[in-house]
């Protein structure tokens, strides 16, 4: 068995799932996930899927990590849907990346699976404008989560 840190936790693993072993004893029970501020942060394209919606629609999931400053390492996460009720902000918020982050792509004969697949935006550098919204819906009614606002080119705007 192997140990590594997980969390500043010590952690043994086996050959396989079944193996790993947590001590649990300083783990917070109520950890609270801090929001990013409101604000312009320099990030990358971590990943970028071509998926399906809880819905049953044609979706593109991305992942963004923050490159620089205090929140330097944070994901945020952004879902593109294009089909069904989501599809006209979903396409515009699509055209806009492509435009803002991957100028080369060509736009008039756009497969967004391809485009997934190829990994054309992996590590490409942007901007994430974030904010704060409350969930309005759902199980998560009420709670703050931080949503991007926009996507800008690479060095676009202050950072904190």
């Amino acid at each position: 068995m192997s140990d590594f840190l997980f969390g500043g936790n010590g952690v043994g693993a086996g050959n396989d799932q079944g193996g790993l072993v947590f001590n649990l004893t300083e783990v917070e029970e109520d950890k609270v996930f801090e929001l990013i501020p409101k604000g312009n942060y320099p990030a990358i394209v971590d990943s970028l899927e071509f998926t399906e919606s809880s819905s049953g629609n044609p979706m593109l999931a991305v992942q963004y990590k923050i490159t620089e400053g205090e929140y330097e390492g944070r994901t945020l996460f952004d879902f593109w849907v294009l089909g069904g009720k989501g599809t006209e902000l979903g396409l515009a918020k699509l055209k806009k990346f492509l435009v803002r982050v991957c100028p080369e792509v060509d736009l008039s004969a756009f497969n967004p699976q391809k485009f997934a697949e190829e990994g054309t935006a992996i590590g490409r550098e942007l901007t994430v404008a974030v904010r704060i919204q409350t969930q309005k819906k759902g199980e998560y009614k009420g709670e703050k989560r931080n949503v991007v606002a926009d996507v800008l080119p690479p060095s676009s705007g202050s950072f904190l």
